[in-house]
Parts: structure tokens; sequence; C-alpha cells
């Protein structure tokens, strides 16, 4: 698609405690998205963002962006359970450790699922296919 790769993320992955109900074990979640960060530390295409690791005080990354989600101002009760990975201009993408399944939900009415897939690698390729598609 003519995009640029971003480095990989070469720092050591933890677990991590996204708080929201979120058990810090979730060695599915870290085994995919680990794999993803280490071709490369997030991406953005067209409008279409799968978050990286920080790298520094000023670039916020996937844990960032989670943590907002804990500040009451930010806080999205629909975002209760998951873990935001990205998003387009209409949908948030996330993986849900209840059911393994790595999702697109519509922004705003995030009880309308649009991609269900089970593994990241899948969902990645969904949004590839909708960019391509236009």
């Amino acid at each position: 698609m003519g995009y640029n790769i971003n480095p990989p993320y070469t720092g050591k992955l933890e677990t991590y405690d996204f708080g929201r109900d979120i058990s810090p074990e979730q060695p599915d979640f870290w085994k995919q998205y680990g794999s993803f960060l280490r071709i490369s530390n997030g991406s953005f295409a067209d409008g279409c963002v799968f978050y990286g690791m920080s790298g520094g005080e000023d670039d916020a990354g996937l844990i960032e962006f989670n943590n907002a989600l804990n500040i009451p101002d930010f806080k999205d009760e629909t975002m209760t359970g998951l873990i935001v990975i990205g998003g387009n201009n209409t949908d948030t993408f996330y993986y849900d450790p209840r059911t393994g399944k790595w999702e697109a939900c519509d922004r705003i009415g995030t009880d309308r699922v649009w991609e269900s897939c089970d593994s990241l690698a899948e969902l990645i390729e969904t949004q590839i296919k909708m960019l391509e598609n236009g």
C-alpha cells in the first residue's frame, strides 16, 4: 500500500495492569500484540491507527491511551474490561480478554461490533482491506 513501517519496538514487554476490570495476566494479548510490535511499533495509515509503545514523555502509546480511560473525565464505561489497541475515524479497535476476540466497534454506539476476529493479524487484515477498497 506504500505506507512507511515504524521501526520495531525493542524494549521489554511486561504484563501490565490496565485496570477497568482487566486481569493483569494477559498472555494471549501480549503474545499477539508483542509479535506485532516486534515488526512495527504501531501503525498509522489513512486515519487507521494501531497503537505502539510509548517512546518517551511526549509520545503516547498503548499504555497511555488505556490509562486515559481510567481518568474520571475520560472514563468510558463501555470500554470496561477491554484493552483498546487503536481505531479509525469511526471505529475503536480492542482486545476482549473475556472472549479472546480482537474486535472493531462503532466509536459512538460501542455495542455495535463490526468485526470480531480470532487473531490480531485477522483484525489488521480486515482494516487493510477496508483501506484498499476505499
